[in-house]
């Protein structure tokens, strides 16, 4: 009995590695789609000088899109920290954006220019992938399920 309550042990924490794993890949699509080109050429303070302009055009048209998000929308992308082992054994996780502050922009800005459903879209052929590849990598470091 204690051999098979210690190897159900095993398969949950793997099982719990392999969602980390998963939510890994997520999160990296998210911010990889919030990091678009920066709108504006100007490096550094305008008073100071030499300024660092980069090649080409001054800036980009205010028609378009957001350009490359920064501070606490970019940070606030995360994965949840301890997935939850239900009842039943079924390893819960999840990605989202959280911080008071984003509250009031991410929908909007989700709906004007999306960038969390087309990452999901992206990397669900990829979840099969990465949980086969968190749960071997957590089996080969506990030394096996047995």
């Amino acid at each position: 009995m204690k051999e098979t309550e210690e190897m159900d042990l095993r398969v949950q924490k793997a099982t719990w590695f392999a969602v980390k794993e998963n939510q890994r890949i997520l999160k990296l699509a998210i911010r990889r789609n919030l990091r678009g080109a920066p709108r504006w050429n100007q490096r550094g303070a305008w008073e100071k000088v030499p300024a660092v302009k980069l090649d080409g055009p001054t800036n980009a048209p205010r028609s378009g899109g957001p350009g490359k998000f920064t501070g606490a929308l970019y940070r606030g992308v995360g994965g949840k920290k301890r997935p939850m082992i239900m009842p039943n054994g079924t390893v819960v996780g999840g990605v989202g954006i959280g911080g008071n502050i984003n509250n009031l922009k991410k929908r909007p800005l989700e709906e004007k220019f999306p960038y969390f459903k087309p990452a999901v879209k992206a990397t669900e052929p990829k979840m099969a992938q990465g949980y086969q590849k968190g749960w071997d990598k957590a089996v080969k470091k506990m030394g096996g399920i047995i």
